[in-house]
Parts: structure tokens; C-alpha cells; sequence
């Protein structure tokens, strides 16, 4: 059997997942939902008073992240495949654990506004996005999402890095350039390479996290532009 195959790697990632979303999976999804519905809930309302509760909540997230998929989806990887698991998943748990520094950086150095009061309109284009993320309804290979309540609480927000990054990104996207860079640039990274190869790979549902990956890059580059305009002034 071809090891470099890209559909061994689809259904190996398919069974991993599959095991873990409905396994334990079924047990804190409920948990990364409500808690963080409603700490957002309280960012939008009280800002930069509930700033600190928003980073430590990603914080917890991210290192859930890390460890479980970063780092023991990756052990199950390669079981089933052998050291080739690395040329689709290799940068994976490291681009997790850059993203879980910088969020760790930020409580340690606050820079995010989570004032979210006079956004320009324009800035809501990824609202669709957060919202699908939170939702991110389960989808079958050459069937389609099947859309039901119950993913509100069991979905893979929470559980998985490319719905937590749509939420998370999509919300500092919101405040952009106001907001910690270096965690904004590390969740933009991640959602380019991984966005772009579940493109690639025809994953649909990871298709907005492509297209917030390219409008946060397409910010960050705009926000360079106009600073070395205002420098050569």
C-alpha cells in the first residue's frame, strides 16, 4: 500500500477523529461550547473587562488542542501510517503550539482590545465565519453537511483546531490591527497552510477557514503598507 497516499492519510484521519469527536469527545464538546458562548458573550458586552477570562479560556483550549490532536492524534497517525503521517500532518502540533505561546504571551502582556463597539461594518464579512465555526456542522465525504441543532454543543468547536481557529481568529479579526500581532499573525499562518490544504483536498467545511486566513494576511499586509507610507511621509 502506497504510505504516501493521500486518500491512506483521509481515512486514517477520518477513523482517529471520528473515534475521538464521538468517544470522549462527547463529553466536553458540551463544555468548550457553553463556556465559551458565554465568556463571548461577556466580551461583547463589557470589552476589556472580561479580556483576561477570554485569553485564559484559548489558553486552556489551545493546550487541549496541542496535547490531543498536536500530539496524541499525531502518535495515532503514526501507527496507522508509518513516519509518512508527517508529509500531510508534520507542522500541525507545532503551529498549535506557536499559536498556544502567543496566547499565553498575551496574558502576560496584554495588547487585545475586545472593545468591539464602532467596528467598521465592513469588518463583519467574517461574522458568517465565526458563527460556522461555533456551529461547524458534521459533514460527510461525497454527501454534504447535515445540518442539526445538536452540533451547537457537540460539534468540533472546542475539539479540533480549524473551527476554534474560525471563532478565534474571526473574532480579532474584528479589531485588527488593535489586537496582540504575534498571535494574530500565528493564528493567520495556521489558517492559510491548513486552510489552503484542506482546499486542496476538497474538505468543505474547512473552506472558510481559508478565506479568514486570506482576508487576515490580506489586513496584515494592508496594515504594513500604510505604516511604511506614514514612515517615508
Amino acid at each position: 500500500m502506497n504510505n504516501f497516499s493521500p486518500g491512506l492519510f483521509g481515512r486514517s484521519f477520518g477513523e482517529v477523529t471520528m473515534d475521538y469527536i464521538h468517544g470522549i469527545g462527547r463529553f466536553i464538546a458540551p463544555i468548550f461550547h457553553i463556556i465559551a458562548l458565554i465568556i463571548i458573550i461577556l466580551v461583547i458586552i463589557q470589552g476589556g473587562k472580561k479580556a483576561r477570562i477570554f485569553t485564559i479560556y484559548f489558553i486552556i483550549n489551545y493546550l487541549w488542542l496541542f496535547i490531543f490532536v498536536g500530539l496524541y492524534i499525531s502518535f495515532l497517525l503514526f501507527q496507522k501510517m508509518g513516519i509518512t503521517f508527517l508529509f500531510f500532518w508534520g507542522p500541525v502540533p507545532f503551529l498549535l503550539f506557536y499559536i498556544l505561546l502567543n496566547w499565553i504571551n498575551e496574558l502576560k502582556s496584554p495588547k487585545n482590545n475586545l472593545d468591539f463597539n464602532n467596528i467598521p461594518l465592513y469588518r463583519f464579512v467574517v461574522l458568517p465565519v465565526i458563527l460556522f465555526g461555533f456551529w461547524y456542522p458534521a459533514y460527510i465525504w461525497n454527501f454534504g453537511f447535515t445540518f442539526s441543532y445538536k452540533d451547537l454543543l457537540f460539534s468540533s468547536f472546542g475539539l479540533m483546531p480549524c473551527p476554534t481557529t474560525m471563532v478565534a481568529l474571526g473574532l480579532l479579526t474584528l479589531k485588527y490591527p488593535d489586537v496582540n500581532k504575534r498571535l494574530f499573525y500565528s493564528l493567520t499562518l495556521f489558517s492559510v497552510m491548513v486552510g489552503s490544504a484542506q482546499i486542496a483536498i476538497k474538505y468543505v467545511p474547512d473552506y472558510p477557514l481559508a478565506f479568514l486566513g486570506y482576508y487576515s494576511l490580506f489586513l496584515i499586509i494592508l496594515d504594513r503598507i500604510n505604516k511604511n507610507k506614514k514612515s517615508s511621509a
